[in-house]
């Protein structure tokens, strides 16, 4: 029997998954990257509906969790073993359990358990709060110093929450198997972790769910938005560069007004969707320089409906080939 694993970089849209699909059938234990539910196996044992089951918790993709549960219990009925593995959401979740039931910080912070993550999830959310505070005051030097301190924290968040899951998988971790992990995009110092702990026997592979479509178009496997870029650079611990950092900042200013929102459904006429509206959203402002962010960033504050964002972004665009 093999040691393999295979990561599955994706992000929770539908037309993500025939390919997720695709690939856990060639595994025998497939490791969920969700916080650990017990209605989630009283769901795939028909013990509970799938109304049911989704009434347990809030899902920001409602319609990607349903069709991914359909498609999961059909693996477990076919004998696949299924983990549900995100410690650093299940010890956050209970950390929100004890602030709603008004238990004091300090009791908080004296277990081992929540301290550290209570900490990092406190600095990262203030870093997002200074944030908004930043930019209602309009200096646009400073807003992009506040994003980059807040995506500092964050990728600190995103370290630590990769180091948990790596150490939680490898406690499960049978001595041989086919194992499929899912992962989101960003997740890239997670795969850095399985290779420095897991000895060299097994073999660590990973796919990025939507390369089929994707490199045909760019040459790339998967292409990342300003944002998450800035981000990586930190979690990776990438040489610092004010220059590259700062246009990746202003950049994300843009891209997160003009990317829609909503959860798209895709279908014959357009399968792919959301991969489609990103790419098209990366192109646009990676054409932009800084100083072009922080004329569009004024411009853009107080829209709120991504198509009309867009179409005044692609304007500016337009007005350079005039």
């Amino acid at each position: 029997m093999k040691k393999l694993i295979t990561i599955g970089f994706s992000t929770h849209r539908i037309e993500t998954l025939p390919f997720a699909k695709q690939l856990m059938e060639n595994h025998d234990i497939i490791i969920l990257e969700e916080p650990y539910n017990p209605a989630f196996y009283e769901f795939l044992k028909d013990n509970l509906s799938l109304e049911e089951y989704l009434k347990t918790t809030d899902f920001w993709f409602p319609q990607f969790i349903k069709e991914s549960c359909l498609i999961l219990k059909e693996f477990y009925k076919k004998g696949k073993i299924i983990f549900q593995i995100e410690p650093y959401l299940e010890i956050l979740a209970k950390i929100y359990q004890k602030i709603t039931k008004e238990e004091k910080i300090e009791d908080i912070l004296e277990d081992s358990e929540l301290r550290e993550i209570y900490l990092v999830e406190n600095k990262t959310i203030g870093k997002l709060l200074e944030f908004y505070q930043i930019s209602l005051k309009g200096n646009f030097f400073e807003i992009i110093k506040a994003v980059k301190t807040f995506s500092k924290a964050d990728a600190e968040r995103f370290r630590l929450r990769d180091l948990l899951r790596a150490k939680a998988i490898l406690k499960i971790l049978p001595e041989k198997g086919n194992i499929y992990i899912e992962a989101g995009t960003i997740h890239l110092y997670f795969k850095r972790l399985l290779h420095y702990y897991l000895d060299k026997n097994w073999k660590i592979s990973h796919k990025f769910l939507l390369e089929k479509f994707l490199k045909p178009l760019t040459g790339k496997a998967w292409i990342f938005p300003p944002g998450e870029l800035l981000t990586l650079r930190y979690i990776l611990k990438r040489k610092e560069d004010t220059k590259i950092e700062n246009l990746l900042a202003a950049r994300s200013l843009i891209y997160i007004k003009i990317i829609p929102k909503e959860e798209l459904i895709p279908s014959s006429k357009e399968p792919y969707p959301h991969i489609k509206k990103e790419l098209k959203a990366i192109e646009m402002v990676n054409k932009l320089s800084f100083e072009d962010c922080a004329k569009l960033y004024k411009k853009l504050f107080f829209v709120k409906d991504p198509e009309t964002a867009e179409k005044i972004v692609q304007e500016y665009l337009n007005s350079f080939n005039n």
